[in-house]
């Protein structure tokens, strides 16, 4: 953190303290995602929210829905949150800190006892210096989030260099893998590319929005890093009116593989989204990873296996549904009879007439039954996805 920003903060404490004193409170000032920025001295009553927000930087995520339903990301205005007992919140006021229509971020006052009108009037004259200051300190932001962005490209496009300049300009850390992570984003990726260019509380890591997704490069030396990471990345879309649809995440070997890392992040992120589940990892996706490439569509079913096309043909979904149970259960007769309620005759039944249509060896050798496997598990994953 530069001189400026250390000095900059000093400012907003300031700020934060003062109100504080006047109003005998305690109170935060965070980010439009609601990461805290400073928070003064203890005054008043206590919650567990306020303890965690501040010993984590960051609020708990439970309570954020809650929080975001009383408009505070919309409103001019103070805003009243009622208690919360099952978020252990005592009520709060809320006060949206903005520079002309720009959410810069917001100031939380503990309100117990509740505080009058009057009582917040005493604090006008404070505001507009601390929005000055809470601005100021994000005025950097959009070239942070374009330094990251052009750094991400680079390792994306396997720059020798890259790595070492990121290392270099503190953008990754040195003591970790590095892990490539995609994730479909429906709403405004600009804003919340924004939003995760603010100071962190946690490792850096690098992101880019890239059409409807975002891609994040970080350097964890375990899983909790990657969580901690996921979980302000999530906050940050949930506070900037963004929804995660999935997300494909892959490990990445060297700094010249983040290219295929991201390319096989995309396609885990891609098969998440077609099989209803929010997220999958390339070390734990089995057979998907054969897709790599292709395009997850009815084409790809047939090119697969012309078999599955001569199934699919057939018109009847018990024939192909029949195969696919069979073969997901290696060719257990009774798991696969048991796991679509029917008699271990009707499945014989179903499967020899299978082998009229598509001829025995389609079930029986190896690798044209594994061909006709992937292309019937793809062709049931497009038609719940419909």
């Amino acid at each position: 953190m530069s001189k400026a920003a250390v000095g900059n903060l000093h400012d907003i404490q300031h700020y934060v303290d003062e109100i504080a004193r006047r109003l005998q409170r305690s109170v935060e000032v965070t980010t439009p995602s609601i990461a805290v920025i400073a928070a003064s001295a203890q005054l008043g009553p206590i919650d567990g929210h306020r303890a965690a927000s501040i010993l984590n930087r960051t609020p708990p995520p439970e309570p954020i829905p809650w929080m975001l339903s009383f408009g505070i990301q919309e409103a001019t205005a103070p805003v009243r949150l009622p208690a919360h007992p099952g978020y252990d919140m005592l009520p709060r006021v809320v006060i949206p800190l903005r520079r002309g229509l720009r959410l810069v971020g917001h100031l939380w006052i503990i309100n117990e006892p509740a505080l009058g009108e009057a009582a917040l009037t005493t604090i006008n004259p404070l505001l507009d210096a601390l929005i000055e200051q809470v601005d100021r300190r994000d005025a950097p932001l959009a070239a942070r989030a374009e330094q990251a962005r052009e750094m991400a490209r680079d390792l994306m496009a396997g720059h020798d260099d890259a790595l070492a300049r990121a290392h270099e300009l503190d953008l990754l850390p040195v003591d970790g893998e590095l892990r490539v992570h995609r994730l479909h984003i429906a709403g405004d990726l600009g804003r919340l590319a924004l939003e995760l260019a603010r100071p962190l509380h946690r490792r850096p890591f690098l992101a880019l929005d890239v059409h409807d997704s975002l891609v994040l490069i970080e350097s964890p030396r375990n899983a909790a890093d990657s969580a901690a990471l996921l979980e302000e990345v999530a906050s940050a879309a949930l506070t900037a009116g963004a929804v995660i649809a999935a997300r494909g995440s892959a490990a990445v070997g060297a700094a010249s593989a983040v290219g295929a890392g991201v390319r096989r992040a995309r396609h885990m992120a891609d098969i998440a989204k077609l099989t209803g589940i929010d997220a999958l990892d390339w070390s734990e996706a089995g057979a998907w990873r054969l897709l790599l490439g292709w395009d997850l569509s009815p084409a790809t079913v047939r090119t697969l296996s012309p078999e599955a096309g001569e199934l699919l043909r057939a018109g009847s979904d018990s024939y192909w549904r029949s195969v696919l149970a069979y073969l997901d259960h290696a060719r257990n007769v009774t798991a696969t009879a048991a796991e679509l309620y029917i008699h271990r005759a009707t499945l014989h039944y179903r499967l020899e007439r299978v082998r009229e249509l598509i001829g025995p060896a389609a079930l029986e050798e190896g690798w044209r039954a594994a061909a006709l496997h992937v292309a019937l598990r793809l062709h049931a994953a497009l038609e719940e996805g419909k």
